[in-house]
């Protein structure tokens, strides 16, 4: 990787350690499989979440990936990194 796109907490992240090299296969068949509909609250979405976050022992298996709508995976992210900011104390 180039140092112009060299993000070193991308790099460190649990979720990029784990990334399988199939990962973009995956969030292709979560999308065609939820039909890009939210998993929260129904309506569109094309973000691919993981249901149990890595970094709290998630895995990449098609079974805890899932389409999630803008406003609702922020809402999501924001209850995940109080959690993660927690664990860290």
């Amino acid at each position: 990787m180039c140092p112009t796109h060299y993000v070193p907490w991308a790099q460190t992240s649990p979720r990029n350690q784990t990334r399988p090299k199939n990962a973009a296969t995956l969030m292709r068949r979560a999308r065609r499989r939820d039909r890009e509909r939210c998993y929260v609250c129904g309506g569109p979405g094309r973000i691919v979440d993981h249901i149990d976050p890595v970094a709290e022992g998630g895995s990449w298996d098609l079974s805890n990936l899932a389409c999630i709508c803008d406003a609702c995976h922020q809402s999501k992210s924001r209850e995940e990194a109080a959690r993660g900011r927690a664990r860290n104390r």
